[in-house]
């Protein structure tokens, strides 16, 4: 029994037809081209964070609809351990304890909290090298980018007219 080609595969062949083919594409979860706005209100620290985050995840062809809840969450949770933190170094990372001890601030324990949360959900999204590379393998690693340019061929006088 033969596989079925994917999306990219149609289109690279020029069979590809909306008509026929798009039911698959909704199913395979396409990769999003365009950010869409977050599934629910984000404040302005966290809506910064999913904008330069999904705007990375798009670019590297690891982003779809279905991944946009979850690169919310880890707005949120990044936008906490910042705020945290900010608020630990002003008022200081460790207390002292009526007897006489040290600990750490709840405003440390609740950005290491935080930021625990905010791991978790990058390493579900591909956003540490680890991650990306038990999500696509080596692949991740490669440079998509060409390695010479039609400008520079051409200056060196590689790039040849074409006779139609």
């Amino acid at each position: 029994m033969s596989r079925k080609k994917s999306i990219e595969e149609l289109k690279k062949e020029g069979t590809y037809r909306p008509d026929k083919h798009a039911h698959r594409e909704a199913e395979a979860g396409a990769l999003l081209v365009e950010l869409p706005p977050p599934p629910f209100a984000l404040k302005r620290e966290a809506a910064a964070v999913y904008r330069i985050e999904g705007q990375r995840l798009i670019g590297q062809k690891m982003l779809k609809e279905t991944d946009l809840r979850t690169l919310a969450m880890y707005s949120v949770e990044a936008s906490v351990y910042v705020s945290e933190m900010e608020a630990a170094q002003v008022e200081g990372i460790t207390v002292e304890l009526p007897n006489g001890i040290s600990a750490a601030s709840a405003h440390r324990k609740a950005a290491e909290t935080a930021l625990k949360n905010a791991n978790a959900l990058a390493d579900k999204l591909g956003l540490s090298p680890a991650a990306r590379h038990r999500i696509r393998g080596a692949g991740a690693f490669q440079d998509d980018t060409p390695k010479t340019s039609a400008i520079l061929e051409m200056m060196k006088g590689g790039l040849k007219k074409k006779v139609v």
